[in-house]
């Protein structure tokens, strides 16, 4: 019996993973198929970044522990799906200085993305702390991560649209890091590991 449960466990497990990649895999597409009408470098930084987002949602570790606070579930999904509306305008080249800040963001978010490994979430979660790679200079170097991106992204497909989805994701991240360091502050290695890395998104900054 407990085997039969653990199975189904198992099964309702990868089914959520595989629902929360598919969103990520569709940005990457869309991206994809700019890249192939226009060859901007600009869309394919994105669809490896999302494409490397989606992997990891799918072989994540199990949580010890998650929340299930309606409010972390809101910014979490705020936070998670507000970028995944942008889009790529119809535009026949890239301006180099969006091109730099986007390639600076998409590096950052890589090595985030391999620093944390298996232990990718969304929604407040321990799993184990890392403090190896980029968390060894920053709390949240993923979200930092994601904002120069933005930001670079922005430059290179600007309408009022994505401006004003570029903000909004910004503002759900810091509110994310509030809720996440709140949920994960009742464990003492977190405590620990604030500590000894007290800056949270931008060294000497934030």
């Amino acid at each position: 019996m407990k085997h039969g449960q653990s199975s189904l466990s198992g099964l309702a497990t990868a089914l959520a993973n595989l629902s929360i990649a598919l969103p990520f895999a569709f940005f990457a597409a869309a991206h994809l198929a700019n890249f192939a009408r226009h060859h901007r470098p600009s869309a394919i930084l994105v669809v490896v970044l999302e494409a490397l987002f989606a992997f990891f949602v799918l072989v994540r570790a199990p949580a010890d522990k998650s929340s299930f606070a309606p409010w972390d579930s809101m910014i979490t999904l705020g936070g998670t799906f507000t970028p995944l509306l942008l889009r790529p305008v119809e535009a026949n080249h890239d301006l180099v200085a969006g091109e730099v800040v986007q390639v600076i963001g998409t590096c950052l978010a890589v090595l985030g993305v391999l620093s944390l490994n298996r232990s990718f979430g969304l929604v407040p979660a321990h799993r184990e702390i890392k403090r190896e790679g980029l968390y060894r200079w920053v709390r949240h170097p993923l979200y930092c991560a994601y904002t120069v991106s933005n930001a670079g992204y922005l430059v290179n497909n600007f309408n009022v649209l994505n401006l004003a989805l570029v903000l909004a994701a910004l503002a759900f991240q810091v509110l994310r890091i509030s809720s996440e360091e709140r949920f994960l502050s009742q464990y003492p290695s977190y405590a620990d590991y604030k500590a000894r890395t007290p800056w949270r998104l931008i060294p000497f900054v934030y």
